[in-house]
């Protein structure tokens, strides 16, 4: 057969005819060179069909072209075909028939109809091989935990379990993986937003999504103690590439891996100092540590753990009521595959509710728990139904036996001293506590506040291990 094409006047950037394209579409504004991924495209199609598919998503339309169904693609079509990202098609059938004749002439990488384009292609370079590339990456650099900050597995159609045992989470912002439970279940947990999964640790945190160099930074900033390298897709002549190839200092080491239109960058951090320290609770000097002297009604236990949140820093750290037979290196190997060491749960008859009236009274703890629920729905409202679970069931975790990460331990300690502090106060000034002499009354705020840890556990969806 003989090969013909049929283009049409190649529309310049987007950029140099805004004024053409807010004549054709008034609604939508023209990008500003942000350092933003704009995909560059080739249309076999209607371009005002197309564009207004695309609901405001920004382009650049390098050309158009036909293609009669009988015919296959010149050779001298080459140039338009280099100039592109993706070589999109309107019409499926007609894709699917030149398919062959296409990938002589261009990269298959760069083929796609209009529905792939559009649910692939948004915010970020997609290319087939990429997905391939990356696969082998993970293998190769043996990780057996990732965290898929960008939802890259679910939003690629990605749903084959790993030979190496990989376990996935993920965070899905617009909750696409819960479309069908084969998405979903590939992965072991999906948070709703990166903040979410600060607590945990991983192996490597895969960033997919067209990001400014500042807005990799933020994400490096707000993962730091997620995981010791960042998988990255780098898109070739981009600002984040500049960035990278000027930020060689800030990283123990920086690899790239060939990649369709740019590269897989492996960013590996400074490692941290393997600091580790338990604390036993009574051997805490409280004190002078009594400020607020609140010490008396919250105990010495909660006293001592605010002096360590205040004043001790390690990477892992333990808090306990006793000393305990754990070692150092036994923590540490523990805690590579977990989030928080605690004591087996407690189980009684009675739940901490009944357990606080049988011991205080009903009136004072009705009242005490009164002002708990208050302080809690004022400063930590999503704890409220966590409070109510804890305080009804009859499961605890002891809270004053744990060891777990620096960050998971401040980040504890920052939601409980939120409100434990306001709750004590109030509880003196509506009550005569500060009068009496019964450690069983006087005490009742910290009596109510052994059961904080395992509230906090119940929200936070952290990997533990009972081995205290």
């Amino acid at each position: 057969m003989t090969a013909e094409l049929r283009t049409a006047p190649i529309i310049p950037p987007l950029l140099k005819r805004a004024r053409h394209l807010s004549e054709l579409f008034p609604y939508r504004e023209v990008m500003t060179l942000t350092g933003k991924y704009i995909p560059r495209v080739l249309l076999c199609g209607d371009a005002e069909i197309f564009l207004r598919a695309l609901d405001g998503r920004p382009i650049e339309l390098v050309g158009q072209f036909d293609i009669d169904d009988d015919e296959i693609i010149a050779d001298d079509a080459k140039e338009l075909f280099a100039a592109a990202d993706y070589v999109v098609f309107d019409d499926g059938a007609k894709f699917a028939t030149n398919f062959d004749a296409l990938i002589k002439l261009v990269d298959e990488n760069k083929l796609l109809t209009r529905d792939s384009f559009l649910k692939f292609a948004g915010d970020n370079f997609f290319a087939f091989d990429n997905v391939r590339s990356l696969l082998e990456l993970i293998e190769r650099l043996q990780i057996s935990r990732l965290l898929d900050a960008d939802n890259f597995f679910a939003r690629n159609e990605i749903f084959a379990t790993f030979a190496n045992g990989l376990e996935v989470d993920g965070v899905d912002d617009k909750f696409s993986a819960r479309r069908f439970p084969l998405v979903e279940n590939f992965y072991r947990k999906i948070f709703a937003t990166l903040d979410e999964s600060r607590l945990q640790t991983y192996d490597a945190i895969l960033l997919t999504a067209d990001r400014t160099p500042e807005e990799i930074f933020d994400a490096l900033v707000a993962t730091d103690n997620v995981a010791e390298k960042i998988l990255l897709f780098v898109r070739r002549n981009s600002p984040l590439e500049s960035w990278l190839a000027e930020s060689s200092v800030a990283f123990a080491n920086i690899k790239q891996f060939p990649a369709v239109n740019g590269s897989w960058a492996v960013l590996t951090k400074f490692p941290k100092p393997d600091d580790f320290r338990v604390y036993v609770a009574e051997a805490v000097p409280v004190a002078t540590h009594d400020t607020a002297g609140l010490r008396r009604y919250i105990g010495d236990e909660l006293t001592a753990l605010h002096y360590l949140w205040t004043n001790a820093r390690h990477s892992t750290i333990g808090f306990v009521d006793a000393e305990i037979s754990l070692s150092r290196e036994r923590a540490i190997e523990i805690l590579r595959n977990c989030d928080m060491i605690v004591a087996q749960g407690e189980f009684s008859p009675l739940t901490p509710h009944e357990q606080t009236s049988a011991l205080c009274g009903q009136y004072l703890n009705e009242h005490v728990e009164k002002i708990f629920r208050k302080h809690i729905k004022a400063t930590q409202p999503d704890y409220l139904s966590a409070y109510h679970f804890v305080s009804n069931g009859h499961c605890l975790i002891p809270s004053r036996k744990f060891v777990t990460r620096q960050n998971v331990f401040d980040a504890y300690c920052a939601w409980l001293f939120s409100f434990v502090g306001d709750v004590a106060r109030e509880v003196l000034d509506t009550t005569n506590l500060s009068a009496s002499e019964n450690p069983q009354k006087y005490r009742v705020v910290a009596t109510v506040a052994e059961r904080l840890l395992t509230v906090w556990l119940a929200k936070n969806n952290l990997r533990l291990v009972p081995a205290l």
